[in-house]
């Protein structure tokens, strides 16, 4: 006869027996109510442009009130290629003023733009901005009487009419200590000075009037010590007869630009067309400082004029 044993935990497990389990998966199909609203960027309105020696543009500004702010666009004929040329902002901007950089008609348009995306275009419009480009040099002249050392620029002369930072040299401003280049039209007699003339601006033979003149002279110095003048001058007729000396005080070594006369500065006269040409045009530099060895270094004389076509 065989004995059969029972462990007693077991028995109990098989009495009462385990509770039933179930795994259960529950999914919930999300619902969504509304809609997403789209919009327009609104462009500006009324663009208009008022021509001169740079170009002002205004305009009545976008209702979009998202928007930051406007992309300017400009070509160089009504159905020319425009190019994104200034981002202005904020949004209630509505005047700003381009400078093309050279003369001629430029056409213009403007859009609203909010990040990366734009408005249609404004209305098209176009002006004239009357100011050349500089143009360099082509010829020069030393003056060589009653004129400080009378030899000018002495040393490689022709680095003046290139820009480029490859310098003529004038080893000595003049045979005084003083840093005055003259009074009114006459030079100082002890200061060195230079002609440069033969300036190609491209004014077209329309023009009306001559609304203003720069003058560009690029100079370094050997050094800052005393007092140093650069001045400048223009003749209409040759360089027989001269404007006031226009002057400005250098007061560091290394290359800067100076710039003389201004786009409505016609240095004290009224210039003809005729009189800026390349025979009866002429600049004056002259050169003054209270360091007897002081050594100017001239990169570049251009020319800009501003006119009505």
């Amino acid at each position: 006869m065989s004995r059969r044993w029972l462990i007693p935990g077991l028995v109990a497990l098989l009495v009462v027996g385990w509770a039933p389990v179930t795994l259960a998966r529950f999914t919930d199909a999300g619902t969504s109510t509304g809609s997403l609203a789209s919009g327009t960027i609104q462009p500006p309105t009324t663009l208009a442009a008022t021509g001169g020696a740079t170009i002002t543009l205004t305009w009545g500004a976008t209702p979009t009130t998202a928007a930051a702010g406007y992309h300017l666009y400009r070509a160089t004929s009504s159905g020319g290629t425009y190019t994104l040329v200034q981002t202005i902002t904020p949004r209630t901007t509505v005047t700003i003023t381009d400078g093309p950089g050279s003369a001629g008609t430029f056409w213009y348009r403007l859009r609203a733009y909010v990040q990366n995306w734009e408005s249609v275009d404004s209305n098209t419009v176009s002006a004239f901005a009357g100011t050349t480009a500089y143009a360099a040099c082509v010829s020069n002249a030393a003056d060589t009487t009653s004129a400080g050392d009378n030899n000018g620029y002495e040393g490689s002369i022709a680095n003046a009419c290139n820009d480029n930072s490859v310098f003529a040299t004038d080893t000595s401003s003049g045979t005084s200590t003083t840093a005055s280049c003259g009074s009114g039209a006459t030079p100082d007699t002890t200061k060195d000075r230079h002609r440069f003339y033969g300036f190609v601006t491209g004014l077209p033979g329309s023009v009306t009037s001559i609304n203003g003149i720069r003058v560009r002279a690029d100079v370094a110095l050997n050094n800052t010590t005393g007092t140093t003048n650069l001045c400048a001058q223009l003749s209409w007729d040759g360089g027989t007869t001269w404007t006031s000396i226009q002057s400005q005080a250098i007061t560091t070594a290394a290359e800067t630009t100076y710039t003389f006369g201004g786009t409505a500065n016609l240095w004290g006269r009224t210039w003809t067309l005729a009189q800026l040409n390349t025979t009866n045009f002429r600049v004056r530099i002259i050169d003054a400082s209270t360091l007897a060895t002081k050594v100017f270094s001239l990169d570049y004389v251009a020319l800009s004029v501003t006119y009505t076509p």
